[in-house]
């Protein structure tokens, strides 16, 4: 990652190194089809605030889900593993974690990090959601698990738009380290050309 980054700033710090003089004859600008090719297809930050909201909104359904199971009855009178218990807390610390999560990267939309924090909480709250479906249909009744099962289906497809649009981050991304790169070579090639004995002789006779 610090190499990329220091690809990333390469172009900024060459033109900041290059003197007047030298800038007077000749000096690098980034072109008009590198800035449209940098642009990408990402979601402006507002739809992906929509999204966020949305998909935490989802999420936050299962708050009154949770609290119609009674897991503690399950292992006491129908002897289910006390496995179900712990999920279930653990449903409930997920969902607030969640929820702080989607908070956080509704400010900062394009932050990768926090959009691989915010996708792998949802994850998490999905595999503990399955398993309290099934603690639900075999302990339960069937009406808690088939609620449990509904909710899981459409946060599955609310999820899965959130992945679409952090896959097409990282590839836009990605781009944009390749331009840097780029214009980074470009600039080593002009300040190489400018620095050479002939340029100086040329610029002299001039």
């Amino acid at each position: 990652m610090n190499a990329r980054v220091s690809q990333l700033l390469l172009p900024v710090l060459v033109l900041g190194v290059i003197s007047p003089a030298q800038t007077t004859s000749t000096k690098p600008q980034i072109s008009a089809s590198t800035q449209t090719e940098a642009a990408g297809g990402v979601a402006a930050p507002w739809d992906a605030q929509k999204l966020l909201s949305e998909l935490n909104a989802r999420n936050q359904e299962l708050t009154p889900l949770l609290n119609e199971l009674h897991p503690q009855t399950w292992v006491d009178q129908k002897g289910a593993p006390s496995t179900y218990l712990s999920q279930w807390y653990t449903a409930k610390q997920k969902l607030q974690e969640s929820a702080a999560s989607v908070q956080r990267l509704s400010t900062q939309t394009e932050n990768i990090y926090l959009c691989l924090d915010a996708y792998f909480r949802m994850e998490a709250i999905e595999t503990v959601e399955r398993s309290l479906e099934e603690g639900a249909r075999a302990f339960g009744t069937r009406e808690e698990a088939d609620k449990l099962q509904q909710l899981i289906a459409r946060n599955y497809n609310a999820r899965e738009q959130f992945r679409q649009y952090l896959l097409e981050l990282t590839a836009n991304r990605e781009q944009m380290f390749q331009i840097a790169d780029r214009e980074a070579q470009r600039c080593r090639g002009m300040i190489s050309r400018e620095a050479s004995p002939g340029s100086q002789k040329k610029a002299a006779a001039k």
